[in-house]
C-alpha cells in the first residue's frame, strides 16, 4: 500500500511539474479560444455547443503540435530529402485532419450535439472550410516551429558564448599562474644565490648547504614529470646534491653509499624517480649504523637499466607514507614503460626496505 501510494505521489508530482512548465501553452491557448469563439459566435449570431468546441479544438491543438513537432523536424532532417518530405506529408496531415472532421461531424449527428446538421457530404462546399481551418492552424505552427528553434539556437549561441567566456577567464588565470610560477622560483633563486656569496667566506659549509639547496629545488622546477624524459646524469646530479645536503647537516656521519658507472649518465629517464627513492631513504631509513649503511646501486646490463636501493628502516618510522610514495613511482613507471618496467619493493627479516627497478631496452623506449 505504501508503494503505492508512493507511485501515486510521484506521478502527481510529475504531472504538475508539466502542468508548470507548459503553463504558457495553456494560458495562451485559453485566450485563444476565447477570442475565437466570441469573435465568430458574435458575427454569425450563435454559439456551438461546449462538446462541439471542445472536440474541434482538441483536433486543431493536435494538428498545430503534429506539424510543428512531428512534420518539420522529421522533414528538416534531411535538408536534400526536405523537396519532397515536406509535401508529401503536408498532404497526408492535411488528408487526415479533413477525415477527423467529417467523422466528428458524423458523431455530433449520431448524438445529437449540433442543432443544424445539414447536409453532410465530401464535396467541394463542405471541405473549403475545414480546409481552411487546417491551413490556419498549420501556418501558426510553422511560425511557432521557427520561432521554438530561433529561440534555441539563441539559447545555444550564448552559452557558446559564455563557455567562451569561461575559457577566456580561465586562460587569463592559467597565464597568471605561469607568470607567477615563473617570477616567484626566478626571486628565490636570487635571494639564495645572494645567500650563498654573502656566506661563502665567513661559513663555508652553510654556503655550500645554500648551493645545494639551491640546485635541487632549480632542478624540480625545471624538471616536469609529466611531459618528458631527462638523462640519467641529470638527477645523479641531484641526488649527490641531496646527499651532499644531508651530510653537511649530520657533519658527514651519515653511512650511504652511491654507485654507479658514468655510461649510464647518458641513459634518459622519466625525472624525479630516483631522487624521491633517495629522499625516502633518508626520511625513512637509519643511516647511523656503520655496519648497515644504506646502497644505492645504478647498473646497465644488455638493454635493461637496473636501479637498487637498500637500506635499514628507522625504528621511529611508519611504512605508510613511504608505501604511498612507492605507489606513485609505480604508475608512473607504469604509464611511461607498461610492461618494459618491474617495479619491487619489500622490508625482509633484516628491517630493511629493499627497491628493485629495471627498464627493458630503456634506449628504444619514447615517451607516451
Amino acid at each position: 500500500m505504501k508503494s503505492y501510494t508512493d507511485a501515486s505521489f510521484t506521478i502527481k508530482t510529475d504531472f504538475i511539474k508539466w502542468i508548470d512548465s507548459k503553463k504558457y501553452h495553456f494560458i495562451g491557448w485559453a485566450f485563444f479560444i476565447t477570442y475565437e469563439v466570441l469573435i465568430i459566435g458574435l458575427f454569425s449570431g450563435h454559439f456551438g455547443t461546449l462538446s462541439s468546441y471542445i472536440i474541434h479544438y482538441i483536433l486543431n491543438i493536435w494538428l498545430f503540435y503534429f506539424n510543428a513537432h512531428i512534420v518539420l523536424i522529421n522533414s528538416l532532417k534531411n535538408r536534400k530529402q526536405a523537396i519532397w518530405r515536406i509535401p508529401i506529408l503536408f498532404l497526408f496531415q492535411t488528408a487526415i485532419y479533413l477525415l477527423c472532421i467529417y467523422y466528428i461531424e458524423i458523431f455530433m449527428i449520431k448524438y445529437k450535439q449540433v442543432t443544424d446538421p445539414g447536409k453532410l457530404e465530401l464535396n467541394y462546399n463542405y471541405v473549403i472550410g475545414p480546409l481552411f481551418r487546417c491551413f490556419y492552424f498549420i501556418f501558426f505552427s510553422v511560425g511557432y516551429f521557427f520561432l521554438i528553434n530561433f529561440l534555441k539556437e539563441r539559447k545555444k549561441t550564448e552559452e557558446l558564448e559564455k563557455q567562451r567566456l569561461q575559457n577566456l577567464i580561465q586562460i587569463t588565470k592559467s597565464e597568471n599562474a605561469f607568470l607567477k610560477a615563473q617570477i616567484n622560483p626566478h626571486f628565490l633563486f636570487n635571494t639564495l644565490d645572494f645567500i650563498y656569496h654573502n656566506t661563502i667566506k665567513s661559513s663555508p659549509v652553510a654556503a655550500e648547504s645554500i648551493l645545494s639547496l639551491a640546485n635541487m629545488m632549480r632542478y624540480a622546477v625545471d624538471s616536469n614529470s609529466d611531459d618528458e624524459l631527462i638523462t640519467l646524469g641529470d638527477e645523479i646530479d641531484q641526488v649527490e646534491n641531496l646527499i651532499n645536503l644531508h651530510q653537511l647537516r649530520q657533519n658527514h656521519s651519515l653511512q650511504i653509499h652511491f654507485d654507479y658507472e658514468d655510461e649510464i649518465r647518458s641513459q634518459k629517464i622519466i625525472p624525479l624517480v630516483l631522487i624521491t627513492l633517495v629522499e625516502n631513504i633518508f626520511k625513512h631509513g637509519d643511516l647511523n649504523d656503520q655496519s648497515q649503511p644504506a646502497e644505492i646501486n645504478l647498473e646497465l646490463g644488455p638493454d635493461v637499466l637496473i636501479l637498487k636501493t637498500d637500506n635499514l628502516v628507522s625504528a621511529t618510522q611508519n611504512s605508510n607514507g613511504l608505501n604511498s610514495g612507492m605507489e606513485n613511482i609505480r604508475k608512473r613507471l607504469n604509464y611511461t614503460y607498461g610492461d618494459r618496467a618491474s617495479f619491487k619493493f619489500y622490508k625482509d627479516e633484516r628491517n630493511h626496505f629493499i627497491v628493485t627497478l629495471k627498464i627493458k631496452a630503456i634506449s628504444e623506449i619514447k615517451y607516451k
